[in-house]
């Protein structure tokens, strides 16, 4: 996987998320990773952070690779792939 990419895609994200998720997507090795606080509830925020960074990748024309995502808080986990 090329860091270089994931790291534009993940400057793009930080542009583009809503205000609230914008600091909280970091790149961990070849993943993208959402850190969500754990008095909020995971499913709703697990929903809102999918469609919010499917909307905005699918904007992308051309994708170099399929993209892989952790949402994460400290006690649950789901992940994600945003297919090229």
């Amino acid at each position: 996987m090329s860091i270089a990419y994931l790291h534009s895609v993940l400057i793009y994200l930080r542009q583009e998320l809503p205000g609230n998720y914008r600091e909280q997507i970091n790149l961990t090795g070849e993943k993208l990773l959402i850190r969500i606080p754990n008095e909020l509830n995971f499913s709703t925020e697990y929903e809102t952070l999918h469609q919010a960074v499917e909307s905005c990748i699918q904007r992308v024309r051309n994708r170099h690779m399929d993209l892989e995502f952790t949402i994460r808080s400290d006690n649950q986990e789901r992940d994600f792939k945003i297919l090229k």
